[in-house]
């Protein structure tokens, strides 16, 4: 293999005897190759490398000193990133296992004809190359990734602050009106828009964009809604959830249920601001998610159908569940129960 440059491959001769080494410079130089450095140690010829960034080594096994071939090729290969072709006497087993355990880029048993050198080292120099160039194609697309998911986060975070602008805008709506159903009206909207807004919180703050902490979204969820309609210390709102990971299609449903469902505990199961208790318990069964939504409060109304309440909040429940292939029914229970079914 020719270098970008133009110029002859640059190599490395590493080999306890002289007599060799003048053999292979010889050689490598009739070849076509430079020869940039020699040297009889492994200690010796990894400082070469460093110095001299040669395109390959050639390497013996057995050598003087502390290192010998097999542990400098492995030094080479993995710090300083040259392939190594280690050119030895000894095809024993015991030294070709020690030298596959290196992976080195070429292993040639001497003597051995110039053609066998030549065509080891284009095949180690051609190898070499295909390993930078796909190591430097998945470096781009890894980059690409990164950016991709970044420009992902930042939408997330400008459509979640586009909703908590909005949420803001009906609460000061809210605010003004005269009318007591106008105002639950547009906090109930409110909590709506403000649980797809959450889905798009977590996934903009979240390592993975194709899911997000259940446990974390259910709490800030709850946390909000529970402001929204400035519940007293006297109602309980308990929330048992484990700490598993949720696909955003079924994260935005399951919030929206919860919320339609806490909202209408807050508003209905405690009259008269008395105590209580509202639970939000979410599991998973083989196959599906299920959101239970209980409180200790008065009571649903005698003969309740789930599906045809009459109200929009339970339509709701029922028409967001339905529409990831899940359903709903009555827990039993002191108070309001609800059991939602949703395939994982």
């Amino acid at each position: 293999m020719t270098p970008p440059d133009g110029g002859a491959n640059r190599i490395l001769v590493v080999d306890d005897e002289a007599i060799i080494i003048t053999q292979l410079e010889d050689m490598l130089a009739a070849l076509g190759y430079e020869v940039v450095g020699k040297t009889s140690s492994g200690a010796d010829a990894v400082r070469l490398v460093r110095e001299l960034a040669p395109d390959l080594v050639l390497m013996d096994i057995v050598m003087p000193g502390a290192m010998d071939g097999i542990t400098a090729c492995a030094t080479i290969q993995e710090q300083l990133d040259t392939p190594v072709i280690l050119l030895t006497a000894y095809g024993d087993d015991s030294h070709i296992a020690q030298a596959k355990a290196v992976r080195p880029y070429g292993y040639i048993l001497k003597p051995s004809q110039n053609d066998q050198i030549k065509a080891a080292i284009e095949i180690a120099l051609e190898k070499k190359a295909v390993e930078r160039d796909m190591a430097g194609v998945m470096a781009g697309l890894r980059s690409q990734a990164v950016d991709r998911e970044l420009q992902l986060k930042e939408i997330h975070h400008r459509i979640k602050s586009n909703l908590n602008m909005i949420c803001g805008l009906l609460a000061l709506q809210g605010m003004r009106c005269e009318s007591g159903a106008c105002a639950d009206a547009l906090r109930a909207v409110r909590g709506r828009v403000l649980s797809v807004a959450k889905v798009h919180e977590a996934l903009s703050s979240s390592r993975h964009l194709d899911s997000i902490n259940a446990r974390d979204y259910f709490r800030s969820l709850a946390d909000a809604v529970r402001r929204a309609y400035a519940v007293p210390d006297a109602l309980i709102l308990d929330l048992d959830c484990p700490d598993l990971e949720l696909e955003p299609d079924k994260a935005m449903p399951m919030g929206l249920i919860c919320t339609e469902l806490l909202t209408n505990a807050l508003r209905h199961a405690f009259p008269g601001g008395r105590a209580g208790r509202v639970r939000i318990v979410l599991g998973r069964a083989p196959g599906v998610y299920e959101l239970a939504v209980s409180d200790d409060g008065v009571g649903l109304p005698p003969g309740l159908d789930v599906r045809n309440s009459g109200t929009l909040g339970l339509e709701l429940v029922h028409g967001l569940a339905a529409q990831v292939g899940g359903g709903v029914e009555l827990a039993p229970g002191p108070g309001a129960g609800f059991l939602v079914r949703i395939p994982a």
